[in-house]
């Protein structure tokens, strides 16, 4: 009997070993396993705010003078006068140097418009007249009034086409009741032809010596010997003498009292105003240039003391640099920055292509492209549900976009999921 008991304790105690290692067998190959666990990828989620957001593109290059010119005399001969030295400010039409030959040449100018050279102009006019009565006449002799008449009447502007035809017809048959020498009536148009350019020649002549020298200071078209000679005195005065074009200041110099000197360039002028940055951008920044685009300079010299200027040229066509093509800029600076900005000195360029202030942005990894052009973003709900909205973007660079509508401040976001090994 007793040894009974003892048989029933022992199958009892196994029979507990054995479920309890069942339960924790279940319970061990119920969990998940580290792959099964690796399989739910991880949700990331960003939250809107609000912020800049400034799209940009970044060049480098060179301050240059938005006017430069090399000046030199157009004939050669001895320097007798030098007004100016390397760094002098020079006004617009400020006699810069003289050749030699100047003094008569400017003489002679001068005389030109003295009562004397008045006095000889309105003689050439005079004379001019009386050779075009001269030649009229003698035309008027070998084709007859009433065919000069009616000939007249023909080349008049004010005549109506009626009274052109009944013209012609009146000419050709007064011509037809005369003879006339081909060759003679040739030689006769050709005079008289030559005798109204000769009167236009002299009356524009002394239109421009009674006017005075001001009228005489840029090139004039010689209809004949008057204005010729008008144009040879201005031209024998610019040959031997150098006049800065405009405001500016000289930048190199490379003569000297009393040297002979030739056709080549002596000396520079270039303008301390209306700087302009020479600069060169990536092709891939094509899209955020354009004239008018704000621009933000650094200069190596004042490295704490950016400057903002303006896009002024974008040029057609890409250049190549170092091997490598590039888009050429050129931007304005301001008049007065209150530094001591000089010609190649070098400079950091940002090109601000577009800019919103304040603005809503989500990451861009944020945004789901449903069409070109057309975006939504999956917001995140209180329960980690998603729920895809539409949204519409404006700026964008390559971290952030701008939302303009579909979400507002402190809604959560997805950007994506991170599996985890």
């Amino acid at each position: 009997m007793q040894k009974t008991k003892r048989f029933s304790r022992k199958t009892i105690f196994i029979t507990l070993v054995t479920v309890l290692v069942i339960i924790a067998a279940a319970i061990f190959f119920a969990r998940p396993t580290t792959s099964d666990a690796a399989a739910v990828p991880a949700l990331q989620t960003a939250k809107v705010r609000v912020a800049d957001l400034v799209v940009t593109a970044s060049g480098a290059g060179t301050i240059v003078p938005s006017a430069q010119i090399d000046l030199g005399f157009r004939t050669s001969g001895v320097l007798t006068e030098l007004n100016v030295a390397v760094g002098d400010a020079v006004k617009t039409s400020q006699v810069l140097a003289r050749l030699e030959e100047n003094i008569q040449a400017e003489a002679d100018f001068s005389a030109l418009f003295s009562a004397q050279g008045i006095a000889q102009a309105e003689l050439a006019f005079v004379t001019a007249q009386e050779a075009l009565v001269l030649a009229e006449n003698h035309v008027m002799y070998l084709t007859g009034l009433d065919a000069w008449y009616w000939e007249q009447k023909l080349e008049s502007p004010d005549t109506t086409q009626a009274e052109k035809d009944l013209a012609q017809t009146n000419m050709d048959y007064f011509l037809g009741l005369i003879y006339i020498d081909e060759s003679d009536m040739a030689l006769a148009s050709a005079e008289l032809e030559s005798a109204r350019v000769s009167l236009q020649d002299t009356q524009a002549a002394l239109d421009i010596v009674n006017a005075g020298p001001g009228a005489l200071t840029a090139p004039i078209i010689a209809l004949g010997t008057q204005m010729a000679k008008l144009e040879q005195a201005r031209l024998t005065v610019e040959s031997t003498r150098l006049v800065a074009p405009f405001d500016g200041k000289l930048t190199a110099l490379d003569v000297f009292d009393g040297q002979t000197v030739g056709t080549s360039p002596i000396m520079t002028i270039a303008t301390t105003e209306k700087l302009l940055v020479h600069f060169y951008l990536d092709e891939t920044d094509l899209d955020k240039v354009a004239v008018g685009n704000r621009v933000t300079f650094m200069f190596d010299a004042y490295p704490d003391q950016p400057i903002d200027g303006e896009v002024v040229v974008v040029e057609p066509s890409l250049q190549v640099v170092d091997g490598t093509p590039v888009i050429v800029v050129w931007a304005s600076l301001p008049n007065e920055t209150g530094l001591n900005l000089m010609s190649g000195m070098t400079v950091d360029a940002e090109v601000i292509a577009g800019e919103s202030l304040k603005t809503l942005i989500v990451p861009v990894q944020a945004l789901r492209e449903l069409a070109p052009g057309s975006f939504a973003v999956f917001l995140v709900d209180a329960n980690g549900q998603l729920k895809m909205t539409p949204v519409t973007v404006g700026l964008r660079d390559f971290a952030n976009a701008e939302i303009l509508s579909g979400v507002k401040v402190g809604d959560l976001v997805s950007t994506g999921t991170v599996e985890t090994k």
